[in-house]
């Protein structure tokens, strides 16, 4: 099992913007995407602009294919305009 965390930092004034595209790409992924486990869109309690997006997949070939999936190519680049700073991607191999 692959687990991804990708931490987003929205600007001030982009948040409903951020907040749709990435509706969009929450619902494909979990309808669409072979092997994904869960693919949720996470705010930070301490930091509203702060945004987390946990994957859970079945492997990294899931996760390869979803990288390639049409809904992510045609949505993530335009979270490019949207946050302060690049995406912090993080992946996790389960220990326990």
């Amino acid at each position: 099992m692959i687990k991804v965390t990708a931490v987003n930092y929205v600007k001030e004034g982009c948040v409903d913007e951020f907040l749709a595209i990435s509706k969009e790409l929450v619902e494909k992924t979990n309808a669409l995407d072979k092997g994904c486990i869960r693919y949720e869109l996470c705010r930070d309690v301490n930091d509203p602009l702060r945004f987390i997006m946990m994957e859970e997949w079945e492997d990294q070939p899931s996760l390869d294919a979803h990288m390639k999936a049409s809904h992510f190519t045609e949505n993530v680049p335009k979270f490019g305009n949207l946050t302060s700073k690049p995406s912090e991607l993080t992946l996790l191999d389960k220990v326990f």
